[in-house]
């Protein structure tokens, strides 16, 4: 199956916008393993405008957007 992941922020420096292939029952926390994002950074997903969690299964055809969480003070 092909998804679209778009990401945003600081994100763009480890990952490109692009289509990926993958297996059907792929989820979230899999495309982050995949994708080799630092776990350093924490993530809010979304996929299709919608906020998800690391257990969504991603389906053919979803837009995940994955956005960094900043933090200061």
């Amino acid at each position: 199956m092909l998804i679209r992941v778009v990401p945003a922020g600081i994100i763009r420096r480890y990952v490109e916008e692009r289509d990926w292939e993958v297996s059907a029952g792929f989820t979230i926390r899999g495309l982050i393993a995949l994708l080799a994002i630092p776990a350093e950074l924490k993530l809010m997903v979304f996929v299709n405008g919608k906020r998800k969690d690391e257990n969504a299964i991603i389906e053919n055809g979803n837009e995940v957007r994955l956005i960094t969480l900043l933090s200061g003070g």
